[in-house]
C-alpha cells in the first residue's frame, strides 16, 4: 500500500489511516496515509519565468550596475 501523502509505501504492521474522499464528479473513494505525520514532498506552486521573462530580468540586473556617467568601455 502507499501513503497519499507523501508516495512512500506503507510497510505490513505499519499504523496507518483510511480517509474517505468526498468529490461530487466521481466516485467516492478511499485514500490511505501513514497513521504518524509524514513529510509530503515538495511541489511547484508558481510557473517557471519563460526565456523573454528571464532575458529581461538578466538585462534589468546589467543595467542596475552600469552607473550612468562610467566609462563605455
Amino acid at each position: 500500500m502507499i501513503c497519499e501523502r507523501c508516495d512512500q509505501p506503507i510497510l505490513p504492521g505499519q499504523p496507518s489511516t483510511t480517509l474517505p474522499v468526498d468529490s461530487a464528479s466521481t466516485a467516492r473513494a478511499d485514500v490511505t496515509i501513514h497513521a504518524e505525520p509524514c513529510q509530503a514532498p515538495p511541489h511547484q506552486t508558481a510557473p517557471q519565468l519563460t526565456r523573454s521573462q528571464q532575458l529581461a530580468e538578466e538585462r534589468a540586473a546589467r543595467m542596475a550596475r552600469i552607473r550612468r556617467y562610467d566609462a563605455p568601455y
